[in-house]
């Protein structure tokens, strides 16, 4: 009896289901199914450091601001190299150059700016860094990120667990009802927006903690947290 009525329930959303799809454009699957979702997450040491900041200068003749702004970015280039930043590590470019007013009645001055980004490899030489950095003057907007080197490799085995989390989830809903889960018909990275074609939303696999660097806080976090989601929608049998 309570199996004939959750079947005549789920012929009853099917229909109801179907007549969504028609009016959104969305396809829906024909037959019974079912969605569920699954979760992974571990938490790992870094081992390399991602460090952004930017180098100004700023001068009423454009040749000079320019000539500062060489000067600082030759010291920046040196400060990264005397704490183990290779050449090949460090990405350069120049940024918009534009006047700004400094003061009411007073000319406009040119301001030129550069933008860093350098990887850090050796996380012991990460505290002397970026100290360094926030002491130097004329750099601005200093933040930074970490990650692991096989990142992509524990990504991988996170997204074969959550897999199995989510069928596990759907072998045991389905058994509540009676049934039997089916194969897959559809797989989403995060959550699925409504259940119907395309059936995807992307999530990053890594909870990234980009951090603005405080004064004595300069540390290498003990972990960071790698995480891996998925929505599936199998059939019912």
């Amino acid at each position: 009896m309570r199996l004939g009525s959750t079947i005549a329930a789920l012929a009853l959303w099917a229909v109801s289901a179907g007549s969504y799809a028609q009016a959104s454009g969305a396809a829906l699957p024909s037959h019974p199914f079912v969605s569920t979702s699954g979760k992974a997450q571990l938490w790992m040491r870094p081992d390399i450091g991602e460090v952004k900041f930017e180098a100004g200068a700023q001068d009423a003749s454009s040749e000079a601001a320019a000539s500062q702004l060489q000067d600082l970015s030759a010291s920046v280039m040196q400060l990264l190299a005397e704490h183990g930043v290779q050449a090949t590590d460090i990405e350069s470019y120049e940024v918009e150059k534009k006047t700004v007013q400094v003061g009411e009645g007073a000319p406009p001055v040119y301001s030129m700016g550069r933008l860093f980004h350098a990887r850090v490899r050796d996380l012991a030489q990460w505290p002397g860094l970026v100290e360094m950095l926030v002491e130097m003057a004329h750099i601005t907007g200093i933040s930074s990120t970490f990650e692991r080197m096989d990142g992509d490799d524990i990504n991988t085995q996170l997204m074969a667990a959550a897999a199995d989390d989510a069928r596990n989830k759907g072998a045991s809903l389905a058994k509540a009802f009676g049934r039997k889960l089916g194969p897959v018909v559809a797989i989403a990275r995060g959550p699925l927006a409504q259940v119907g074609a395309p059936f995807m939303e992307l999530q990053a696999g890594h909870e990234t903690r980009g951090t603005a660097p405080q004064t004595g806080k300069y540390t290498v976090p003990d972990s960071i947290a790698y995480s891996q989601t998925v929505n599936a929608i199998f059939i019912l049998k």
